[in-house]
């Protein structure tokens, strides 16, 4: 993430009375195929576009939905963008250093996550390339559903079982965006497009999902459909769904290498990338100097949030995390045994996350995680930039999240200093890590010390 984008984004989380209330949960389990995975076919974003559906130019308050959906994406949202910036002069060159057959805004591996790309065979007569990130690519192609939703019975599990895409369960939603802002197995983003010149790739599902223009109303309506949710689970199951995808590249032998060198994804960037002049290691960055770290920094939420929903959980997982780094880093060890640990830890989480699916985070859950986040760096977890940039955007959703739970007392405490761990994160070439763990700790006293 770039430091202009990570600033943006600290802009609006920064803003007491944010609405975090983003999604509901519906507390069914998540297994419905993704939309770019979808059998059905895909009948094209302007079937929602009629001003009697969701193309109105403002908004209705008099029917159960705001029916201005397509036009606030058309007009606002960034995801219309993503297919028109593969026609510029970045692309291009990505595209050349790639050595491929077709230019960007043509080409698979691009089409994939900068559009919503289904198999020619599945795409409707108004289905258009150019619509970038479209409806149907968060919602699901909409071959059945785009009639049993507007049907006087209609119900959201019918409309589920016809292939609309269940975004109001927080594990779905997280996966879905996930998948393509920082690759799965199905949208792999590999070094080699790094290298091309692709920027580097991090994010947090809630804080990216809240600076989003909304095009739901979350009412009674909403709840009586769908259920009811906060940001906080997104956010959690957002860290889950990234470690999850992190580890299945490590375990999958088709995606954890490139010829005899290992997929480089799966290693903090900054093992690597950094001034040659650099003299900052320590022990708990590698079993020894030179040596690439696993990136762990979503790896590291799951701990927090763990420690403070699952301790058991959170002590298996800490065990298996440890054996992937020594696996990752030991002499002895072998590509197998990456895998087989990554395998296991990826196992452990599951089964955690089922748990912390199911739970509820209460305002005295949240501040328990906050704390864990806040004492991570009087412990030296916040290794490197990565981390640091994870830890930062976390702090800032559970401090929203808590506001919203009633306590804005703590909520103004921590917005108050996350400006002084932006300026620290300015720039990921210049991460001062003493800097950054001082003023995290210089926050846990700012707000008593929860």
């Amino acid at each position: 993430m770039s430091a202009w984008s990570l600033s943006k984004i600290t802009g609006l989380a920064l803003v007491l009375g944010l609405s975090n209330t983003l999604a509901p949960w519906a507390g069914a389990a998540w297994a419905q195929t993704m939309p770019h995975q979808s059998p059905h076919t895909t009948v094209g974003a302007v079937n929602c576009a009629s001003s009697t559906c969701h193309g109105s130019i403002e908004e209705r308050t008099s029917t159960p939905v705001m029916q201005n959906e397509y036009t606030t994406w058309l007009r606002q949202d960034p995801h219309t963008q993503a297919h028109i910036v593969l026609r510029n002069e970045q692309s291009r060159r990505i595209a050349k250093n790639l050595g491929l057959a077709q230019p960007a805004h043509e080409a698979k591996v691009c089409l994939d996550c900068h559009s919503h790309n289904p198999p020619p065979a599945k795409r409707g007569v108004r289905f258009d390339q150019g619509d970038g990130v479209s409806c149907e690519g968060c919602h699901g192609p909409a071959e059945q559903w785009i009639k049993t939703h507007v049907e006087p019975n209609a119900s959201h599990a019918r409309n589920v079982a016809n292939g609309l895409y269940p975004t109001n369960e927080p594990y779905a939603v997280a996966k879905l965006c996930v998948s393509c802002h920082v690759g799965d197995v199905t949208r792999p983003i590999t070094h080699q497009i790094m290298g091309a010149g692709h920027p580097r790739l991090s994010m947090d599902v809630d804080t990216f999902m809240a600076l989003l223009p909304q095009h739901y109303r979350i009412d009674k309506d909403w709840g009586e459909r769908k259920g009811s949710f906060d940001s906080a689970k997104i956010w959690a199951m957002g860290q889950f769904a990234m470690s999850s995808n992190l580890l299945k590249m490590i375990a999958d032998p088709r995606r954890n290498k490139q010829g005899i060198l290992p997929e480089f994804m799966m290693f903090d960037c900054h093992s690597c990338h950094s001034s040659m002049n650099k003299k900052g290691w320590a022990p708990d960055m590698a079993a020894s100097p030179g040596q690439a770290r696993i990136n762990d920094s979503s790896l590291l939420m799951v701990q927090a949030i763990l420690k403070a929903t699952a301790p058991e959980e959170a002590r298996l997982v800490a065990q298996k995390t440890k054996a992937l780094h020594v696996a990752a880093t030991s002499p002895t060890a072998s590509l197998g045994d990456l895998e087989k640990a990554a395998a296991q830890l990826d196992g452990e989480l599951e089964r955690a996350r089922q748990k912390v699916a199911g739970s509820s985070l209460s305002a005295p859950v949240l501040e328990s995680i906050l704390r864990e986040q806040l004492s991570m760096a009087a412990s030296r977890a916040y290794i490197d930039f990565a981390d640091a940039e994870q830890a930062y955007m976390a702090i800032a959703a559970m401090a929203n999240a808590i506001n919203n739970r009633g306590n804005s007392r703590l909520a103004q405490g921590v917005n108050g200093r996350l400006p002084k761990l932006l300026k620290i994160l300015k720039s990921d070439e210049n991460y001062d890590r003493a800097a950054f763990e001082s003023e995290v700790a210089a926050l846990k006293t700012a707000v008593g010390g929860l």
